[in-house]
């Protein structure tokens, strides 16, 4: 997965899905002013300082003027339509929700909205003050949240993530994550749990960054065979099935030699033994057998793709094995 805009808050609501992230994602930016990086957690300053998952966005005046301006907006429509929304932030009666100061619990950085949002806030009662920011209910902070995510992506020409499913509802009401998106994430997530030795939480944090230090180029590979099983995902292959597929691409060079019109009889025996040897895992034997069977050579083979497709799919294959070895 390339980069993409995370919201609503600075850091993962939970750990694991930290650490789902640095196994599965290749970049994503939380939205942190630069009066927030004091409030970061030592795990989540440790994956910023060690890794390059975590690319932190500072947000920019115009966007948080965009995103107030919309924002505003919506909660004009919720405060004349008292209980129209209501279903879409779990809520019987939004506006009068927002004003209860006991569920004034999240904080809102004050980069990251305009004056006039603030005014708006605090002339209906949704927001009470705090030093450098406002405090708001959870469900507000989401919404406005979601808005200036929203203004940043589209700025970047980025997606949306979140990792908060409390406010589905209103996340497809916005069409802000598509749900393709969502179903590989979930996807990627489960492939991820069967194959691990033990459960994600069991596994120390600094293990999971060094594994990702290590196996980086092997987590692109990860993600180009995910988007190419997208629709095999969306018509419901399982997890056991995307990792069974990987079991058999040696069959596939097999195949592609016998398509040369070479006979499988003229391979040497060491290059014969090599493609069907399913625990070979180096890039290097890999190049040998295309270079064993004259493909290389002839360029056919080569020119033709199919053996980037094959090289990426055993380079899955390598990672979904390695992921059964994390200790």
């Amino acid at each position: 997965m390339k980069n993409t805009i995370y919201f609503p808050s600075f850091e993962p609501l939970s750990e694991n899905w930290l650490k789902f992230a640095l196994l599965y994602m290749e970049k994503f930016s939380p939205i942190i002013p630069k009066s927030g990086d004091k409030d970061l957690s030592n795990n989540f300053s440790d994956v910023v300082k060690h890794t390059d998952l975590i690319k932190k966005y500072k947000p920019q005046y115009s966007q948080g003027q965009r995103a107030s301006i919309n924002a505003i907006e919506f909660f004009d429509k919720v405060k004349g339509a008292k209980h129209r929304y209501s279903i879409l932030l779990n809520k019987p009666n939004l506006d009068r929700y927002f004003k209860l100061k006991e569920f004034h619990t999240f904080y809102i950085y004050r980069e990251k909205f305009s004056m006039d949002f603030e005014e708006y806030c605090e002339k209906n009662r949704y927001s009470t003050y705090a030093h450098g920011g406002i405090m708001v209910c959870e469900e507000l902070a989401f919404a406005y949240m979601s808005y200036l995510a929203e203004e940043i992506a589209f700025e970047e020409g980025v997606s949306i993530i979140t990792d908060s499913n409390k406010f589905n509802d209103f996340l497809n009401y916005r069409k802000l994550t598509p749900k393709s998106n969502s179903k590989k994430n979930e996807f990627a997530q489960g492939v991820i749990n069967l194959l691990l030795p033990a459960n994600l939480s069991e596994i120390p944090i600094s293990k999971i960054i060094e594994f990702r230090n290590k196996h980086r180029g092997l987590i692109n590979s990860y993600n180009i065979e995910l988007d190419n099983s997208l629709d095999s995902i969306q018509n419901g292959v399982t997890e056991n099935d995307f990792v069974k597929r990987y079991n058999n691409i040696y069959s596939e060079l097999t195949k592609e030699v016998i398509a040369t019109g070479i006979s499988i009889t003229a391979v040497p025996l060491g290059i014969y033994m090599l493609m069907n040897n399913t625990t070979t895992t180096s890039e290097e034997y890999i190049k040998e057998i295309i270079g064993g069977i004259g493909m290389l050579l002839s360029g056919g083979f080569a020119a033709s793709g199919r053996w980037k497709d094959i090289s990426n799919k055993h380079n899955c294959r390598r990672y979904l094995t390695n992921l059964t070895r994390i200790s």
